[in-house]
Order: structure tokens, then sequence, then C-alpha cells
């Protein structure tokens, strides 16, 4: 039989943090769902506020992502968003 070579496809939804245009921070939350706030430490990053105790990072040019369920949140590194997903449609 042999070895072969398998591709684990799963959709899922995302959106890169582009930055601080009014209109993308407006997409972001449409996507998010939850509150978000602008940190300057270390840079810009978006903090995105899902509970008192547990908020999401995200630097910019990272990808904020959820499941394939739509209803899990992730933060992922720009490499590994773009090495894991190919874009269907955007």
């Amino acid at each position: 039989m042999g070895v072969k070579r398998y591709e684990k496809r799963i959709p899922v939804d995302a959106i890169q943090f582009e930055g601080m245009d009014p209109n993308h921070i407006n997409e972001v939350i449409a996507f998010v769902n939850f509150p978000v706030m602008m940190d300057f430490t270390g840079g810009i990053n978006l903090r995105i506020i899902k509970s008192q105790l547990d908020v999401l990072v995200v630097p910019i040019g990272d990808y904020i992502v959820k499941d394939a369920t739509g209803k899990q949140l992730i933060h992922m590194k720009q490499a590994a968003f773009e090495a894991e997903y190919t874009l269907v449609s955007g």
C-alpha cells in the first residue's frame, strides 16, 4: 500500500488585524462580537475582551480565527496562519 500524503481541510473564518483604521476596527468588532481595546504596550495590539480573565491579544499583522463551529476565537501568528490555511473566498 505504501505511504501517502494527506491534507487536513478545516474551513474557518478569519480576519487579519491591520491596524487602527476606524472602518477596520468596526469590521473586527462585528466579527468577534466582543468588546475590544487598543493596547500600545510594546507596539500596537488589539485586546479582545472575552471575559475578565480571558483576553485575546493580537498584534498588527496577526489573525483572529473562529473555529469551524464559529464559537471559539483564537489568535494565530501571520506565518502560522498562512502556512495552515488557503483563501477560498473573500
